[in-house]
């Protein structure tokens, strides 16, 4: 007979290996890091740290941009055109007799004048070294000046200057009319010298330059022996002073890019080119001659300086000083004439 013992069911134990015991044991104790690998992490946060706070900084407070320094680079020393190079047989007696007959026909003129032929040097002229009041085309020879000191960057042409009392003249322009303690551009009054002959602005820029005896002497270097500043504008008694020859001189050098560089001398002929007063050489040349020159008027004398361009591409200068009776209109119908016959002489084709 089978016996009733009552069996229990003990759950069964899972033995758990002991080599997981050990690993968990491991893994829930902290790990020993050497020194070597703390100062490599320091080294890695620190290289972090700077980085994020160098791109910070550039961005709160950018760089400035390095100021370019300015080296002045003076010009070699100019040459001119005098003269006694331009050869005797390169006179035109043709052209020659064409504009005495007609500076003959009036006698209360006086007349002095150089017309040359650039390329060439083919010219005709009648008292082209006579002293003569240079009216208004003095400030040809300034405005030379101010664009040689742009070139060597001592002068600016976004430069201010202030108007003064002791600047302020009558006469030609508008900044007469301006309060003194108004500012101006050393371009806006070199462009206002040329285009309307403003006096104000001519005395401005004569003071920028260093004065009349600074300015005098600059003319002296360049081989201009009697063009000279005795007073500033407007000069009404006619003290300042040039020859047609020294003019015509001083165009020829700065067409041949003999006294200022390149982009001086555009801006020169461009301000030239936009003279306001166009009653002299201008009305005696034909449809697509192009003309950029410098007049002058005191009333006793006239003058009108200029560097004229045919169609052909022919180039040729006209400097003209012209006394007469005191604002005789005569004075700029010779001008005219005298203008139309060298135009008519020198479109013709070289032989």
């Amino acid at each position: 007979m089978a016996s009733n013992r009552s069996s229990k069911i003990h759950p069964r134990r899972e033995t758990i290996p002991e080599q997981v015991k050990i690993d968990s044991q491991e893994q829930l104790q902290p790990r020993s890091v050497s020194p070597f690998i703390y100062l490599v992490r320091l080294i890695i946060c620190g290289f972090g740290a700077s980085t994020i706070a160098g791109t910070t900084i550039s961005i709160i407070y950018p760089p400035k941009q390095p100021i370019a320094t300015t080296v002045e680079l003076p010009l070699p020393p100019p040459t001119l055109i005098p003269l006694d190079r331009l050869k005797p047989t390169q006179s035109s007696q043709v052209l020659t007799e064409r504009l005495q007959a007609i500076t003959k026909k009036n006698s209360k003129l006086d007349s002095s004048y150089l017309f040359v032929e650039i390329e060439r040097g083919e010219h005709s002229q009648l008292g082209s070294d006579r002293v003569l009041p240079a009216a208004s085309t003095i400030k040809l020879p300034i405005l030379i000046a101010l664009f040689q000191d742009v070139d060597t960057h001592k002068v600016r042409l976004e430069e201010k200057l202030t108007i003064d009392k002791k600047s302020i003249a009558g006469g030609a322009g508008d900044l007469q009319a301006q309060k003194p303690g108004t500012q101006v551009s050393i371009l806006v009054a070199a462009t206002k010298m040329m285009t309307i002959s403003d006096n104000t602005a001519t005395n401005l820029l004569i003071a920028r330059l260093g004065g009349k005896a600074a300015l005098n002497q600059r003319f002296r270097n360049w081989g201009l022996t009697v063009t000279t500043i005795n007073q500033q504008l407007p000069d009404l008694e006619g003290t300042n002073t040039t020859t047609a020859g020294e003019l015509a001189r001083s165009i020829m050098a700065i067409d041949r890019g003999k006294i200022v560089s390149d982009p001086a001398r555009s801006q020169i002929l461009s301000m030239m080119s936009n003279t306001s007063r166009n009653t002299m050489l201008p009305r005696g040349l034909g449809a697509g001659a192009k003309i950029a020159h410098k007049t002058g008027d005191i009333g006793s004398i006239i003058a009108d300086v200029g560097l004229i361009e045919l169609p052909t591409g022919k180039k040729y200068i006209a400097a003209v000083l012209v006394k007469r009776p005191y604002n005789d209109p005569a004075g700029p119908e010779l001008v005219r004439q005298m203008s139309k016959v060298a135009y008519t002489y020198f479109q013709q084709p070289t032989p």
